[in-house]
């Protein structure tokens, strides 16, 4: 019975993380202040409700002062967006993004500041370009929400047809970004002329993404509608087919060869990306990706430092003050002694039980 209650509830918070989804992908242009109170919750449930497959507990806030009757009766707090995707990533094993982390925070900033204080984009007369401002972040968010939507499909199963729907009314959402990208088309045109490469954006849709190159392999590409910044290599195919393989900066993408069918392994975009001559017998750090959490899958590209899982990218890799251990995508790890870094405690941890 408690099975099946719990079950229940699970069913009834993922329900109304996607009706709170569709709704505000229905306003966003009449009720643009709804949109975005609706979105930034969708979020939020969604992110609770991917706790709770795991453990009700790991959705309370304090699990230990908190019985089971308190929890499916509602009559508890629970954590907020910030900790959920902290016990996402600490208990569930899961690698959100650190740029999916600060677009829901963007989001949710804009949802605080519209319920409890005042924003223009709420007012009768609110500026355009402030709407589309917020049009802009609500389509970066979908465009992380729907990658992890992707990967957390089993849990959503029985959510796809509105998970498609949300897609579709997406898509057609997008079109209200061709205003920015009507008026950026003169300077896209012009830096055509001066030799800069765009391609189409995986946020907006819209060709306005400026690619540069930071080798002959590695490739940055950055929206000029919509702010979306990714990262790719090109390489030829290890598989020896003769295919230059065009591979995404994301956790978990798709690296098979379609022509021979060769799957691109970690260890093989190291030597490919690895430009950094070392005597094997020499003692070297370890390089981790606090992007994505990773222990070991760094190596140095040139002038940048790269993660063979994930692709993120930095141009510096700090040494951690306690474990001596590198990583990108942690901060300049300045307290690290004692705070730690991604990957350790730091003294305090160490000290906290004595």
């Amino acid at each position: 019975m408690t099975k099946k209650k719990l079950n229940a509830a699970l069913r009834n918070l993922s329900e109304s993380a996607f009706d709170f989804l569709e709704k505000s992908v229905d306003e966003f242009k009449t009720h643009p202040k709804y949109s975005v109170i609706h979105f930034a919750t969708a979020v939020e449930l969604l992110l609770k409700a991917r706790l709770m497959h795991e453990h009700w507990t790991l959705v309370v806030d304090r699990a230990s002062d908190v019985s089971l009757e308190d929890f499916l009766s509602g009559q508890c707090k629970t954590v907020t967006q910030t900790d959920a995707i902290k016990r996402l990533n600490n208990a569930c094993g899961e690698n959100i993004p650190k740029d999916a982390i600060a677009q829901f925070a963007k989001i949710a900033a804009h949802r605080n500041q519209m319920i409890h204080f005042f924003h223009k984009a709420g007012t009768e007369k609110a500026d355009q370009a402030l709407i589309e401002e917020i049009v802009k972040e609500q389509c970066l968010s979908w465009y992380y929400l729907e990658r992890l939507l992707s990967e957390w499909g089993d849990q959503f199963e029985e959510f796809d047809t509105k998970i498609a729907g949300v897609r579709w009314r997406m898509k057609q959402n997008r079109a209200f970004l061709s205003v920015a990208f009507d008026r950026l088309k003169p300077e896209i045109e012009a830096a055509k002329k001066t030799g800069t490469v765009f391609q189409a954006c995986s946020g907006c849709g819209y060709e306005a993404a400026a690619v540069s190159d930071l080798s002959d392999i590695l490739f940055e590409k950055h929206c000029r509608v919509c702010g979306l910044g990714e990262a790719y290599i090109e390489i030829p195919c290890p598989g020896d087919c003769g295919t230059t393989l065009h591979i995404e900066a994301d956790h978990g993408s798709d690296r098979t060869c379609e022509t021979c069918g060769h799957e691109v392994s970690t260890s093989e975009l190291g030597e490919v990306l690895d430009t950094e001559y070392s005597d094997p017998s020499d003692f070297h750090t370890q390089l981790n990706c606090a992007m994505c959490s990773t222990l070991g899958s760094v190596v140095q590209h040139h002038d940048t430092f790269i993660c063979t899982e994930c692709l993120s990218t930095d141009d510096s890799a700090p040494l951690c003050e306690w474990c001596n251990e590198r990583q990108i995508g942690g901060g300049d790890l300045e307290y690290s002694y004692h705070s730690g870094c991604e990957f350790c405690d730091g003294q305090a941890g160490w000290t906290k039980d004595d």
